[in-house]
């Protein structure tokens, strides 16, 4: 099959397993939460981390959660967002191992309006602990990055209000920094996005082109509508109900109201993604 990774990965049932390190939500009193999203996932042989959240809160509450931060061996970012890079410095002086894949376009000043919104003073960092991609990679077995977000329908992009400055100078961002990860194993897919600034109906139909013969188990994250009006909702809506993955777990900037929409279209396939929750995905027991 042109174009995917069908027999590039071991065909049988893998376990994984999620840990929502940091999301805007909690329940329960040890934990905090804060506005930003940090996922710690487990595969069979490696420990991924996916985004830092804000601050260094994640760390806190991996300590609580008995999670070593130092035993990770990727760190992947989601895009440049200060509330998903926030606490980067802090992991990389924790851990000394864990190389950070990510987009180069990451590095570069990003803002809301005037505020500054991106990673501060990125070029002090060690970038030899950085591996830049630019096409689809598969970071562990069975585990891939896809960076290359083709816009099929720009009524489902969230640039509005967000500036990047390049080389030629302040320009609308349109998220050249974005990437997602996939999950594959026999029984299907699993999607996980952080923002979804360039839509994550665009995002799900280039999964779709290289991983097009399996079902999706599992799309996790944010959609960033939680200010949007029932259109984007319904957008997005409407495609998931063409290609209904198995479950729906919405976080962060989706928002709690738009979740609710969420629930009444799409009933117990749909969960919030808060903090401390954690998600077994192929478990013989669940």
């Amino acid at each position: 099959m042109p174009g995917s990774f069908f027999g590039g990965f071991n065909c049988k049932s893998l376990m994984y397993k999620i840990t929502t390190l940091v999301e805007n939500c909690v329940y329960g009193r040890q934990l905090q939460s804060e506005h930003g999203l940090s996922l710690f996932i487990e595969t069979p042989a490696h420990k991924l981390l996916f985004d830092t959240g804000a601050s260094d809160l994640f760390i806190r509450n991996a300590r609580f959660l008995n999670i070593n931060l130092e035993e990770v061996d990727y760190l992947i970012l989601s895009h440049g967002h200060s509330d998903h890079t926030g606490g980067l410095r802090s992991f990389l002086k924790l851990n000394a191992k864990a190389t950070v894949i990510c987009k180069h376009e990451i590095l570069y000043p990003k803002f809301k309006g005037e505020r500054e919104n991106g990673i501060t003073n990125a070029r002090d960092l060690d970038l030899s602990r950085f591996n830049f991609i630019d096409k689809t990679t598969e970071i562990v077995p069975n585990v891939f990055a896809v960076p290359l977000i083709e816009i099929s329908n720009a009524e489902d992009t969230h640039f509005d209000h967000f500036l990047v400055c390049r080389n030629e100078g302040m320009l609308l961002d349109t998220f050249e920094d974005e990437l997602v990860l996939v999950l594959t194993d026999a029984r299907g897919i699993s999607v996980i996005s952080a923002c979804s600034h360039r839509g994550i109906t665009n995002i799900m139909r280039t999964v779709r082109k290289s991983f097009l013969y399996l079902p999706c188990q599992l799309l996790l994250g944010g959609f960033h509508i939680h200010n949007a009006g029932q259109q984007k909702f319904e957008i997005i809506a409407d495609y998931l109900q063409k290609d209904a993955p198995c479950q729906i777990g919405v976080c962060h900037c989706t928002g709690v109201d738009q979740y609710a929409f969420f629930q009444q279209r799409f009933g117990n396939s749909v969960f919030y993604n808060y903090t401390g929750r954690v998600i077994q995905l192929n478990d013989p027991a669940s």
